[in-house]
């Protein structure tokens, strides 16, 4: 029983990290096939927004104020909003689906 008690958290948090990998690597995939190279893309980091529900977020290096949000749906890679750290209204997102 003690073991269970040990391994079961583990086990939990080994499935969320491994999740977040996962989505974090099929973003990459993602952007890649659509033409995008390393140096475009500033990060990705992987947020959870309840439960186990995630999202990625990705700053492009040319728009630096800006956060273009990804999500998985039926097995692909979608975007899903922008947020913008920038009050400008005449803002035209670079990368915008």
């Amino acid at each position: 029983l003690g073991i269970l008690i040990v391994l079961m958290p583990l086990c939990v948090y080994g499935y969320y990290k491994y999740n977040e990998y996962a989505l974090k690597k099929e973003t990459y995939d993602y952007l890649y096939g659509k033409g995008y190279q390393d140096i475009e893309i500033k990060k990705i980091e992987v947020v959870n927004l309840k439960g186990t529900l995630l999202s990625s977020l990705v700053e492009f290096a040319d728009e630096p104020n800006v956060l273009y949000w990804y999500d998985k749906r039926d097995g692909q890679i979608v975007q899903i909003g922008i947020s913008e750290q920038n009050d400008d209204d005449e803002t035209k997102f670079k990368h915008s689906e």
